[in-house]
C-alpha cells in the first residue's frame, strides 16, 4: 500500500472514531433533534400514571416544534418502559443517556424505582425529574440533578391533609398503606403529622403492594367508622380499595393517591363522585389550565390530568433552561433549573427548587369529582373536577443526609 493510500485510510479511521466518540459523549450536535427521555412505567401496576406522563411530554414537544423548536432544533421524546423494575429502570436510564444522548429525562412514578434510578442520574450528571416518586429518601442533601415536578416528598403530602382535617373537624381517620417504599414513607408521615393531632383517632392497616382484595383490611376499620379514609399510601390498589370501601360504606370521604381521575371513573364508576378526594399539581379551576386541557383533549382524546401536566411541564422547564443558557450541556441545564424559577400558566405552583431539588413553593390542590358537563376539557364525560381545598405553601422537606 502506498504512503498516500495509508494516510487516506488513517484519516478515514480518525473521522469515524471521532464521530463514534461524539455519538456517545453527550447530547446531539447542533442541528440534530434535542432529545428528552420519558422513563416511566408503560406496563405493570403504574401504567395509568406512566402513559399520562409520556403523552404530556409528547404534547409539549409537539407544541415547541410547531413554534420552531428550541434554539432552532426540534425536540424529540425518547420513551422507555421501566417495567416497574429497578434493574430495568437503571438499564433504560443508562441507555437513554449514553446511547440516545438525551439532555434530560423524567416521568418516574414508583418510589422504589425512583430511589434506584436517581442515584444513577446523579452519577451520570443528567437532569432527572420525578413525577410521582415521593419517598423522602430519594433526594439527598448532595443531590444536584434530581428534581421533583408534581408529587412532593411524602412528609409534605400530609400538610394539605392535616389542614383539611382541621378545617372539616374530623375525629376519626383510617388508612391503608402498601408495604413498599412509598407506603412506609406515607405511614411515617401519618404517624408524625396526623396521629398527633389532639382528639383524633387514627388506625392504619398495611397491605401487600399487589393486593386487590381489600375487604379484610376495610373490615378491620369498620369499628373505627372513619370519616376520612386515606388511600394515599397504596397507589396500585387505591381504585380497588376505593370501590370496596364505597360498597361497604366505609369512609365519608376517600383520599386517593394522586391518581388519574379517568381511571377512577373507569374502575369505580360515577358513584365515586363526591366521595373521592384527589391531589393535583394542576390548578383545575384556572382558565389557563382549562384552555390547555381543551387543546390536549383535541390532540389525545383524554383528560389532561396532573400526570399529563407534569410531563408537559418537565419538557417546558428543560426547554426554558436550554434557551436561557443557550446550551444543551446537561450540567448547564441542571444548574439553570436549580437556580431558576419556572412559571407555567395553569400549574398550581412555580417550579422552583432547593439546592437539592425539592419543590420550594408547592401548594397542592385537593379536589373531588361531581356529576355534570365538563365542557371542552373532557367532552362527552358525565363528571367534572371540583376544587375543594388549596394548600398553603408547604415548607420544603430537608433530607436527613
Amino acid at each position: 500500500m502506498g504512503k498516500r493510500m495509508i494516510l487516506a485510510v488513517v484519516a478515514v479511521v480518525v473521522v469515524v472514531l471521532a464521530a463514534g466518540c461524539a455519538g456517545t459523549a453527550g447530547p446531539a450536535s447542533k442541528g440534530e433533534p434535542i432529545k428528552i427521555g420519558a422513563l416511566t412505567p408503560l406496563s405493570g401496576p403504574f401504567t395509568a400514571w406512566g402513559v399520562k406522563v409520556r403523552d404530556g411530554m409528547k404534547f409539549a414537544a409537539q407544541e415547541l416544534n410547531q413554534a420552531g423548536g428550541v434554539l432552532g432544533r426540534q425536540v424529540e421524546i425518547v420513551e422507555r418502559d421501566d417495567k416497574n423494575s429497578p434493574d430495568e429502570g437503571m438499564t433504560a436510564l443508562r441507555g437513554l443517556v449514553e446511547v440516545d444522548g438525551v439532555v434530560a429525562l423524567g416521568g418516574m412514578i414508583s418510589s422504589g424505582i425512583g430511589l434506584a434510578t436517581s442515584g444513577l442520574a446523579e452519577e451520570l450528571k443528567v437532569p432527572y425529574f420525578l413525577t410521582m416518586s415521593g419517598s423522602q429518601t430519594i433526594l439527598k442533601k448532595s443531590s444536584r440533578y434530581t428534581f421533583r415536578s408534581c408529587l412532593v416528598a411524602a412528609p409534605m403530602n400530609m400538610g394539605p391533609v392535616t389542614a383539611f382535617i382541621k378545617e372539616r373537624g374530623y375525629k376519626r381517620v383510617g388508612a391503608i398503606i402498601a408495604d413498599y417504599e412509598w407506603g412506609q414513607a406515607t405511614r411515617e408521615a401519618i404517624e408524625k403529622e396526623i396521629k398527633t393531632l389532639p382528639g383524633l383517632s387514627v388506625q392504619i392497616e398495611v397491605a401487600p403492594v399487589n393486593e386487590q382484595d381489600f375487604t379484610p383490611y376495610l373490615r378491620k376499620l369498620q369499628a373505627l367508622n372513619p370519616e376520612l379514609l386515606l388511600l394515599l399510601g397504596h397507589p396500585p390498589g387505591n381504585f380497588s380499595a376505593g370501590k370496596q370501601a364505597l360498597e361497604l360504606g366505609i369512609g365519608q370521604l376517600i383520599i386517593g393517591s394522586w391518581s388519574p381521575p379517568e381511571v377512577w371513573m373507569e374502575r369505580v364508576g360515577i358513584g365515586i363522585a363526591g366521595k373521592v378526594v384527589e391531589y393535583s399539581c394542576a390548578d383545575l379551576a384556572d382558565s389557563n389550565y382549562q384552555k390547555l386541557a381543551g387543546q390536549y383533549y383535541s390532540a389525545n382524546k383524554s383528560f389532561f390530568d396532573h400526570n399529563s401536566f407534569s410531563g408537559y411541564a418537565i419538557v417546558k422547564v428543560v426547554a426554558d433552561a436550554i434557551k436561557k443558557t443557550g446550551s444543551t450541556d446537561r450540567q448547564a441545564i441542571a444548574k439553570a433549573i436549580r437556580e431558576g424559577s419556572f412559571v407555567q400558566p395553569g400549574y398550581a405552583y412555580p417550579l422552583s427548587y432547593t439546592e437539592w431539588g425539592e419543590l420550594k413553593q408547592a401548594t397542592p390542590i385537593l379536589y373531588t369529582f361531581e356529576q355534570g358537563d365538563p365542557g371542552q376539557i373532557n367532552p362527552g364525560a358525565n363528571w367534572r373536577p371540583k376544587v375543594l381545598f388549596r394548600s398553603p405553601v408547604l415548607p420544603p422537606y430537608v433530607p436527613q443526609e
